[in-house]
């Protein structure tokens, strides 16, 4: 996220050096972990190795397959936003490097009251209960807020039980990003508070539905800043975010599962090491067509993606759970209030019900290619929007 173009790139060479030197061990580990979820697939006679994970969720592979092409099918849209995104930086063509570089500096700066402030401005607009539910975390003091000498990077919920309310952990510097992802885990925590009155076995929504309130909390918060947003030039960084963030939570993730599909038919073919980083940069270069220039250095990033070590074909809740939610949005703009009780009905089910009967029961067929189609239509007009300014 750097300004300086240099420093990005510095800084995935730097990364990326260690992986490179150390790839043969991943594809080492890799491939065991690959060996061992086919075996068992094998064994226990599923029809694929993702539809182990599918199984798991509660999800039929039609659904997922549809997902998948219909992803794979609207790759044009982030492809436009990149050739866009290059005239912004002054550039031919973008770098793998500077895909999300800023393409305005945003200096304002929030403090974590602010941003407490806006959260829940933006819930209670939507609904008091959803508000309510993300204030009860905030009173009892369950969040860590602030980075620490002895703490990780990065931002999580954590829900432990019914009977207590959910743990967030967050790494609060005062940026935009930050104040989202403030609602983004607050989102986590209110899905958990709603689903309380189930057991513990049945309180967490299966992974196709887990970042349904969480989106959708980010969903509401963006949607508040753009409309109050004071100029061309703040509705401009808010909306290439957005843009960036969609295209690292839908596309990079069909993407990763598209690679995971492949590598384990590979692997158990006697793929080797060099091989299977070529896949990943054939994956890239479908990914980005001619919009992005791709240095060879990413063939090595596949090797630090933790989803495909432990937990294969995970990614797919990210895009699922994201298109999910702007679809839910885009209804609740149509329908207004009137809608609200649909969303709070899904996120009351937690993991009580299959994904497919929750969302049946308002209405939503998620094996329909339309229905996804639909949230790609919002995305089109963010970037229209973008273009306009």
């Amino acid at each position: 996220y750097s300004l300086d173009p240099a420093e990005r790139e510095a800084a995935f060479r730097a990364r990326f050096d260690q992986y490179e030197k150390n790839i043969d061990k991943f594809f080492v580990a890799y491939q065991a972990i690959v060996k061992d979820w086919n075996y068992e697939m094998k064994l226990r006679g599923f029809k694929s190795p993702i539809s182990m994970r599918n199984v798991a969720n509660h999800i039929e592979d039609k659904v997922i397959d549809t997902l998948i092409k219909v992803c794979s099918d609207n790759v044009d849209v982030f492809q436009n936003y990149f050739r866009f995104k290059a005239k912004e930086l002054g550039v031919n063509k973008l770098s793998r490097f500077d895909l999300y570089a800023p393409i305005g500096e945003s200096n304002e700066k929030y403090s974590y009251n602010d941003a407490l402030k806006m959260v829940d401005e933006a819930f209670r607009g939507f609904s008091s209960t959803f508000a309510e539910n993300a204030k009860k975390i905030i009173q009892e003091k369950h969040i860590d807020s602030h980075p620490g000498d002895s703490k990780r990077g990065g931002a999580f919920c954590m829900t432990v039980a019914p009977s207590i309310d959910p743990y967030v952990l967050l790494n609060f510097a005062g940026k935009m990003r930050d104040v989202s992802t403030l609602a983004h885990e607050l989102g986590h925590g209110v899905h958990s508070i709603y689903a309380n009155s189930h057991s513990i076995s049945a309180q967490h929504a299966n992974l196709p539905l887990a970042e349904t309130a969480s989106t959708f909390g980010e969903m509401i918060l963006f949607e508040k800043l753009l409309g109050e947003a004071k100029s061309d030039s703040q509705k401009k960084v808010l909306l290439s975010d957005k843009l960036a963030d969609s295209y690292a939570t839908i596309c990079r993730q069909n993407f990763i599962v598209k690679f995971e599909i492949e590598a384990h038919e590979a692997i158990q073919k006697g793929i080797e090491q060099k091989d299977l980083s070529k896949l990943w940069l054939a994956n890239l270069n479908e990914q980005f067509g001619d919009s992005v220039i791709v240095d060879p250095l990413f063939q090595y990033e596949w090797s630090y993606i933790p989803h495909i070590i432990h937990t294969p074909f995970y990614c797919y809740a990210y895009n699922f759970g994201e298109l999910l939610s702007m679809a839910l949005y885009a209804r609740y703009k149509t329908e207004g209030q009137t809608f609200v009780p649909s969303i709070e009905k899904i996120l009351s089910a937690g993991g009580s019900k299959d994904p497919n009967e929750v969302l049946q029961e308002v209405g939503i067929d998620m094996s329909s290619a339309d229905f996804w189609q639909g949230s790609f239509e919002l995305i089109n007009q963010w970037q229209n929007q973008l273009e306009a300014l």
